[in-house]
């Protein structure tokens, strides 16, 4: 592709010898350049890519393209090829990718789903639905990448933009009709959905959470609504009636809303949980999910919302539900044939973890054994809350390491248990191998155990290096041990 094909003049001018450039490749990673390659230099909260753009012009790289916000001393005479330098780059990443890759988001129907919590599963149960309704479809998220039955690693929550606009041609070639992408915060601050043409956006909830990173609640919603406030006016926005937050979004969308919650004025006549499961009925339909707890009926109703937005049949909604099947440690129960129930849940914030709790409470005769941390360089504020909650929904509770990352891990602890009003009571482990294997050693018949922070990830963040670390299997490990195996 021609060079001003690619990148709109509006943005920057092109001298004119370099106009017809041809451009096979972009990428903002100098590791993954190919001859041809237009190398994207983005200035982060840590590095500034034009110190990377010698290596990129070494492997191939034929154009630059870089912020203005990265001073890395660099100039094209010392490159040697064309250095262009615009005012947003990470826009204009979004942009450029997007038109070379044949704008694929506009040959599918495109949902991106955001929120505090519930984003992995209400992801999951959409696609669930649209699959069992037959359609070849996409899912990009926290747990998996996966174009059709092609599943690869997910690094972050949203991709970078040029990787998102891969996938959706990749999705495109292989007859795919949908696709449905976990959006963060962080993401759309970011620019990654740039050029992602959504059909509809799903909402899930607002409460405190990466603050280190906001600042305020007001600047957190400002960065959710941005997700909205560019959907075009064929579009659908779902959201939540009873969501504060949501009425603030609803009046900066063009789109046309569609309310979901559990009360009959959203469709929800009828509510019934159970340890079983959930039954209800849904706008004259009756629907029944083996899923537990209000904040997975109200996942469910996110998804079936956007599901009928995108015009599936009653009929799948109810097929898909009946036998649904979770995310990796979202609610992941640990089989193993112990008197006792163990559960491994991603539950990192005060508001998921009271959530969580309470949807094991009915389902536990026994008592609620929490075993949870909180992440280092990350926001402490919710240190103490988290404490707090875990105490007041459990009845023992062990506060242990959760990716202490560079973070000396006893002011980690030191600062949960600041929220605790009985602080005597609570066992504190800073190991996490010990925490969970103490949990399970005085978990009694009739007792959940509850495994919190970590969910589906398989490693621990110890001063600068990931090493392996998998909640269930440690579990199963002193399960077995409990029985006396090996």
């Amino acid at each position: 592709m021609r060079l001003d094909d690619l990148i709109d003049e509006s943005w920057v001018q092109i001298p004119a010898r370099y106009r017809a450039l041809d451009i096979r490749h972009v990428t903002a990673d100098s590791r993954r350049v190919e001859p041809g390659s237009l190398f994207i230099a983005v200035s982060g909260e840590t590095t500034d890519g034009l110190r990377y753009a010698s290596d990129a012009v070494r492997g191939g790289a034929v154009a630059v393209l870089a912020g203005k916000g990265c001073r890395a001393g660099v100039s094209a005479r010392d490159l040697g090829v064309p250095l262009l330098r615009l005012l947003d780059v990470r826009e204009a990443m979004g942009l450029l990718g997007s038109t070379f890759y044949g704008d694929p988001s506009r040959e599918l129907e495109v949902v991106g789903i955001t929120g505090t919590k519930g984003k992995t599963t209400t992801s999951w149960l959409l696609d669930q639905v649209l699959r069992v309704a037959g359609r070849t479809t996409g899912l990009f998220g926290t747990v998996e990448n996966r174009v059709a039955e092609r599943r690869f690693e997910a690094l972050n929550t949203t991709a970078s933009s040029l990787d998102i606009h891969s996938w959706l041609r990749e999705l495109v070639d292989a007859g795919g009709r949908n696709a449905t992408l976990e959006i963060s915060s962080h993401a759309l601050e970011q620019q990654r959905t740039a050029g992602v043409e959504l059909d509809c956006a799903v909402f899930t909830n607002l409460a405190p959470e990466h603050l280190d990173y906001h600042l305020t609640m007001d600047r957190y919603l400002a960065a959710k609504s941005k997700l909205f406030r560019d959907l075009r006016g064929s579009a659908f926005a779902v959201l939540p009636r009873a969501e504060k937050a949501s009425h603030s979004i609803a009046e900066s969308t063009k789109a046309n809303i569609l309310w979901y919650g559990t009360d009959e004025e959203d469709g929800v006549k009828s509510l019934t949980m159970s340890p079983a499961g959930t039954e209800l009925t849904w706008k004259g339909h009756r629907l029944k999910t083996r899923l537990w707890g209000l904040h997975n009926v109200e996942n469910t109703l996110a998804a079936i919302t956007a599901a009928e937005c995108l015009g599936v049949d009653i009929d799948a909604i109810a097929e898909a539900i009946r036998e649904p099947t979770l995310p990796p440690g979202r609610m992941e129960e640990v089989t193993f044939p112990a008197p006792f129930r163990v559960v491994v849940d991603y539950a990192h914030t005060d508001g998921s973890l009271e959530a969580v709790l309470d949807a094991l409470r009915p389902m536990t005769p026994g008592r609620l054994i929490t075993i949870f941390g909180c992440g280092g360089d990350r926001d402490s504020a919710k240190r103490p809350r988290m404490g707090k909650i875990a105490e007041a929904c459990s009845d023992r509770i062990i506060v242990t390491s959760d990716n202490p990352r560079g973070e000396a891990p006893q002011r980690i602890l030191d600062d949960i248990v600041e929220g605790l009003a009985n602080p005597n009571d609570a066992a504190v482990v800073d190991d996490r191998r010990e925490a969970i294997a103490l949990g399970i050693r005085m978990a009694r018949e009739g007792d959940t155990v509850l495994i919190a922070g970590k969910g589906h990830e398989t490693y621990q963040e110890l001063r600068g290096e990931r090493v392996h670390f998998d909640d269930r299997e440690v579990a199963l490990e002193f399960l077995r041990e409990s029985r006396g195996e090996r």
